[in-house]
């Protein structure tokens, strides 16, 4: 039984993987707007992999980790996206990475491991203070109340 919902798990990676690297055939447009997509195929992999090597905690994990990759990635700094938002999502996921290391110890462990996770991802993300946004085709960050534009 338990083979086989890994062979399933696995079967459906593989169908995820091959149907992402499908090309679009549109014939006038040849921007990619693969961004979105690309984020929650990054956080689903993770989550699989890390379900089919540590189990419950072992998703926590790979899902942290594919959050805390997937909002820092290039791509997802250059999207229309509000950057606290994007310091929330990085703030979970450093909580569940926490809560999946934590839950080894227990559910109290588990407990101290995403708030710890948490205000360390914060605090982290708080330190870096450029969060990159684009206005009329534009890339710029904020700092201070001004807007600094990239080159």
């Amino acid at each position: 039984m338990r083979q086989m919902q890994k062979v399933l798990v696995i079967a459906i990676l593989m169908i995820f993987g091959i149907t992402t690297l499908a090309p679009e055939a549109f014939a006038q447009r040849r921007k990619s707007k693969r961004g979105l997509a690309t984020n929650i195929a990054i956080v689903g992999g993770g989550t699989a992999l890390g379900a089919l090597i540590g189990g419950k905690k072992g998703a926590a994990i790979g899902a942290g980790g594919g959050l805390l990759y997937a909002t820092s990635r290039r791509g997802t700094k250059r999207r229309h996206a509000n950057s606290k938002t994007r310091r929330n999502l990085k703030v979970a996921g450093g909580a569940l990475v926490g809560a999946g290391v934590g839950g080894f110890a227990g559910k109290r462990g588990a407990a101290i491991g995403a708030l710890a996770g948490a205000g360390a991802t914060y605090l982290y993300t708080r330190n870096q203070r450029r969060y990159y946004r684009t206005s009329n085709g534009r890339q710029f960050y904020t700092q201070n109340g001004r807007r600094y534009y990239v080159r």
